[in-house]
């Protein structure tokens, strides 16, 4: 999809559903919103719907806007849909939605509250359902009244990752992110930062179930695990999970970097238990045993349904990088030796980098994908944000295709 206009990039987010189902919400991104302190705020969203595996779509239709802006603009809430799957058990559409708050009421630096939302429909992703706070402890719970009660903000903490796990036991596995680590733990935002607060830097998984006679889902928090800030600058951050062929759990985070000379990575960790107990996370490395970089960037884990294979998605760096966050090119795939918990260096294969011409601060990093039911080729949506040396956002979107043999 091409830019249209200079300054406002498109973005197109890809969900699956049951069979022949595919979702594409269309929104624009812009330099406009961030320095009004909204962030990543997508805007103008549309949505089109497919039932023949993208032959052929509905007209798009417009979405309510994702931000809300309270407080004369010092609160910005954004209720941003991140993915959606079908269950077969339940027969439903499952949503999970990220409720993301910014709130500069008492000054800079803003103060970030996210929680993680579900949303269920049994009409073919027709209609949706109120949305249901996953809960880990006790607070106040999500409603219009709570929003801005600190006894809500700071309780039951998330930040959703862009999957939802269908696991071959029947559950379903929602990883986040931001959620808070036992109270005898020592935590203390370092520097500039003040986000995550005191103690919002572990992950954990959620586990539901379903319940037919309560036609929802039982959900379970798992155990918190964490890294300490002196390795992890705002803890662990984006994890993705995925299920190995002997049923264990596998989890990958990105975490940003303390200190321009430590090298960056991402974390690896494992659980036994279908998801709610995880092992220490460690370097993910690749199998031989060597350490590969990858800075603070959004990566993804996918299973072929044609090969079978685990494969990781993300960014690799040809060497040590002082940023945190940046280079964020090329972009590989590579594959996931299930037995040791690393990436075959022999399989990365690269997707897209920077070419001549272009901004020295690419980010092929922020990206959606979805498997073909018919082909069952991996497709990827990516913005190609800084393709344009002189403006970020003047960008186009792009559907990688990658098919496997």
């Amino acid at each position: 999809m091409k830019n249209s206009v200079p300054g406002k990039a498109p973005w197109v987010w890809v969900y699956s559903g049951e069979p022949g189902y595919r979702e594409e919400i269309h929104t624009v991104w812009s330099h406009e919103t961030q320095v009004n302190g909204h962030g990543d705020s997508p805007m103008d969203p549309h949505r089109r719907v497919s039932h023949d595996d993208g032959k052929t779509w509905s007209e798009l239709t417009p979405l309510p806007q994702q931000l809300t802006l309270k407080d004369d603009g010092k609160v910005a809430i954004i209720d941003w849909k991140f993915c959606g799957i079908y269950d077969p058990t339940s027969k439903r559409h499952v949503d999970l939605s990220i409720h993301h708050i910014r709130d500069v009421r008492a000054g800079p630096p803003r103060r970030l509250y996210n929680h993680a939302l579900i949303r269920l429909s049994a009409d073919n992703g027709k209609t949706f359902g109120e949305p249901e706070m996953l809960r880990y402890e006790e607070g106040k719970e999500f409603s219009d009244a709570n929003l801005l009660d600190s006894d809500f903000l700071k309780k039951n903490t998330g930040y959703p990752g862009q999957s939802i796990l269908k696991h071959s036991n029947g559950t379903l596995i929602v990883p986040v992110t931001n959620a808070n680590i036992p109270d005898d733990i020592p935590d203390e935002p370092v520097g500039r930062s003040i986000w995550p607060e005191k103690g919002g830097i572990g992950g954990l998984c959620y586990v539901g179930r379903w319940n037919g006679k309560r036609e929802a889902y039982d959900w379970k928090a798992g155990d918190p695990v964490w890294l300490p800030r002196d390795l992890a600058f705002n803890g662990l951050l984006e994890s993705d999970v995925a299920e190995l062929k002997d049923g264990r759990v596998l989890q990958v985070w990105r975490v940003t970097k303390n200190g321009k000379e430590k090298p960056a990575y991402k974390y690896v960790a494992i659980s036994e238990d279908g998801g709610l107990t995880f092992t220490r996370p460690q370097v993910f490395a690749y199998s031989n045993g060597t350490k590969f970089f990858s800075n603070s960037t959004f990566h993804r884990l996918f299973r072929s349904s044609k090969t079978g294979k685990l494969y990781w998605i993300g960014n690799i760096l040809p060497e040590h990088t002082t940023n945190p966050g940046h280079p964020r090119y090329p972009l590989v795939i590579a594959e996931v030796d299930e037995e040791k918990l690393a990436l075959r260096k022999d399989t990365v294969s690269q997707i897209d980098t920077r070419q001549e011409g272009e901004g020295e601060m690419m980010q092929l990093s922020n990206f959606w994908i979805i498997e073909s039911q018919k082909d069952q080729n991996l497709e990827i949506y990516l913005t190609r944000l800084y393709e344009n040396p002189d403006d970020m956002y003047t960008a186009n979107v792009y559907r990688y295709t990658l098919e496997f043999r």
